[in-house]
């Protein structure tokens, strides 16, 4: 699966712009949003930026909050297999410190 993810780090300040990661999601096996972006910073790129919030990942905090395809909902309860293809972007109207973390008002 393609995934890209956008990518920004406030302390830089350096252009945004998205990387693009192929992630062999399994067919047989229902992957989250969280789970691809685990497989990504544990195999491919350990500098990306997203809430991982291990006592939760049940939909009950709400840290993990993004944007998928352009929709917002929860990385640890959209299952990433329902895609093609990913594009993953921080929440809107949320001040971005670093990729997919943003500080809310």
């Amino acid at each position: 699966m393609k995934v890209k993810i956008y990518r920004f780090d406030y302390s830089q300040n350096k252009e945004s712009y998205f990387d693009e990661f192929e992630v062999p999601v399994p067919k047989d096996k229902n992957w989250t949003v969280m789970d691809v972006l685990d497989y990504i910073a544990e195999t491919m790129d350990s500098s990306i930026s997203y809430y991982k919030h291990s006592v939760c990942n049940h939909g009950i905090c709400g840290r993990c909050t993004l944007q998928v395809n352009g929709k917002v909902g929860l990385a640890c309860l959209c299952v990433a297999n329902d895609y093609k293809e990913l594009t993953l972007e921080p929440v809107p109207n949320g001040n971005v410190i670093k990729d997919l973390i943003v500080k809310r008002a």
